[in-house]
């Protein structure tokens, strides 16, 4: 059993097939999987497919590329979802974050933003899925700062996913309490940072995820990626950790649960 914990399957590039694609992740023993939220719509989207289906949960919450359209109305209206969402299938608040590489939104912006979503996951005891791009320092900085304020949760405040950061920088979350997600590129031939970091991370604390439609494992490389294809990456980490992909696969699951109190 497999829990893909990161791929957008409410975006444009699945509306005619979701559920086949759902039902060859099957096929490959991914039982389950996440839909992050890049938006409000977006948010709606992956939360009314995972009320329809068993095989899926999702997290709300806007991305840092559109904090700028964030407003009071948006965090009302990301309540509300809350409040209406089916027990058991809204499990985090995601994806939030820092993207200072294509900078879509004023980093000021981002960061008050960033802060507004921690607040509400902290009001609704919800774990964080967090997109961290080129940006470490003030990441690292709100985090640090939101846990002195009593913002996260103890023991599973979240995970950061598609991690591609240092050794350092990883060991500094993990210190925080959160997850590593690793998703195609620790499949890439000139993969090395990834590496290092996957063989230094705790196994209790590693999450598989494909980031569907992006971030194709190898060979499949510049095709739309689909959770089907996480096999791919439960076999590289295997690899790193000498072990065999069953014990991966049991491991991460583990995790996922835990994290996501996904039964």
């Amino acid at each position: 059993m497999l829990i893909d914990t990161h791929a957008h399957l409410q975006s444009e590039e699945f509306k005619d097939d979701w559920r086949e694609v759902l039902d060859r992740a099957g096929e490959q023993s991914v039982t389950h999987v996440i839909l992050p939220g890049s938006d409000l719509d977006d948010s709606r989207r992956a939360l009314a497919m995972a009320a329809a289906d068993d095989r899926l949960f999702c997290s709300i919450g806007v991305h840092p590329h559109e904090a700028k359209y964030f407003s009071g109305d948006t965090e009302s209206a990301l309540e509300a979802l809350i409040q209406a969402a089916p027990e058991g299938k809204l499990v985090a608040i995601g994806e939030i974050g820092l993207d200072y590489h294509y900078d879509l939104s004023p980093r000021p912006l981002q960061q008050s933003v960033f802060r507004a979503q921690i607040e509400l996951a902290a009001r609704h005891d919800l774990p964080l899925i967090i997109h961290l791009r080129e940006a470490t320092a003030d990441c690292l900085t709100l985090l640090q700062t939101a846990s002195r304020d009593g913002l996260m949760r103890k023991s599973e405040p979240g995970v950061v996913h598609c991690f591609s950061g240092s050794p350092e920088t990883a060991e500094t979350l993990l210190d925080l309490g959160f997850y590593l997600g690793f998703d195609g590129p620790v499949t890439f031939k000139n993969a090395r940072r990834a590496l290092d970091v996957v063989r230094m991370c705790p196994r209790d604390r590693l999450l598989l995820e494909t980031d569907s439609p992006y971030l194709t494992p190898e060979p499949y490389r510049g095709k739309r990626n689909e959770p089907s294809r996480l096999p791919l990456i439960a076999a590289r980490i295997a690899e790193l950790w000498k072990s065999e992909v069953q014990t991966v696969a049991r491991q991460t699951t583990d995790n996922a649960r835990k994290l996501f109190g996904i039964l």
